[in-house]
């Protein structure tokens, strides 16, 4: 009876054994076929965005030499609206090629120590005249404030910040201001803060803002936007070593932290 119970018992194991590997099998399996998808996919995108691309540039070039022409104020206005739609997709398309990019672990870094004040002045040039339009107040440091250097590729820093000061002006109040800070902590680490004094957002709605062409509102708001803007901000953040975080309180705005490694190196 003891040989039979052993027996029986080394038999289970051996069933349990073989399904665990069977199992082990298929889900690795199911991995590489997800990775070949995944990859399938980002290497479409990018394919696409390209030839996207070449169409609407020539759009976009003979409707710039459209508006040399002596129009009359109906169809200056038809060429204005081609104009600016053409560049609404052409920046979707360059959004959906870097995230591509991104997932495909084909983005192209060149990771440099860059000074922070100057991205963020940078930044603040670009913005200006659209803040101005909604009389907004921009609030920016001194040079001694944010005298800090980032371990960060200095056009994708650009960029990041470029996309959070333009989210703080499309979504913030009429005459309500914004703010671009900085500061270095104890872990090596500085932080560039982006806040903005609009009607911010409820706190079960924040993890939303990360997902991909998921636009908080967007029924209810005229801002034009694809809703990948701050996926792609976080991914650029992640890829160069660093972090974006959002804090917010209904009513009274909110603020992205962008966090990057300090540089020991000089600008």
């Amino acid at each position: 009876q003891s040989l039979a119970q052993q027996t029986g018992v080394a038999l289970l194991n051996a069933r349990l054994q073989g399904d665990e590997r069977a199992a082990a099998a298929t889900a690795l399996e199911a991995k590489r076929e997800a990775e070949r998808a995944n990859t399938a996919k980002s290497e479409f995108l990018s394919r696409m965005s390209h030839e996207l691309r070449t169409p609407l540039n020539a759009i976009l070039g003979f409707g710039q030499l459209l508006q040399f022409d002596d129009l009359a104020e109906e169809q200056a206005e038809s060429v204005d609206h081609i104009l600016r739609a053409g560049r609404h997709l052409l920046d979707l398309i360059n959004e959906v090629l870097d995230l591509a990019r991104i997932e495909s672990g084909h983005l192209a870094l060149s990771p440099e120590a860059v000074g922070v004040y100057e991205v963020i002045k940078d930044t603040v040039d670009l913005i200006g005249p659209l803040a101005a339009e909604r009389a907004l107040r921009i609030h920016t440091p001194s040079p001694p404030e944010c005298a800090w250097t980032v371990h960060a590729d200095r056009q994708r820093l650009k960029q990041v910040l470029l996309n959070l000061a333009s989210n703080a002006v499309k979504y913030n109040h009429h005459g309500g201001s914004i703010s671009l800070t900085c500061h270095a902590g104890d872990d090596s680490r500085v932080r560039i803060a982006v806040a903005d004094t609009g009607p911010g957002i409820p706190a079960d709605k924040l993890p939303r803002l990360f997902t991909q062409f998921d636009r908080l509102g967007a029924e209810h708001s005229e801002v034009q936007g694809t809703g990948i803007g701050l996926v792609l901000a976080k991914r650029l953040a992640e890829a160069m070593g660093g972090a974006l975080t959002v804090a917010s309180v209904e009513g009274q705005g909110t603020t992205f932290t962008l966090e990057l490694s300090l540089a020991m190196e000089p600008a």
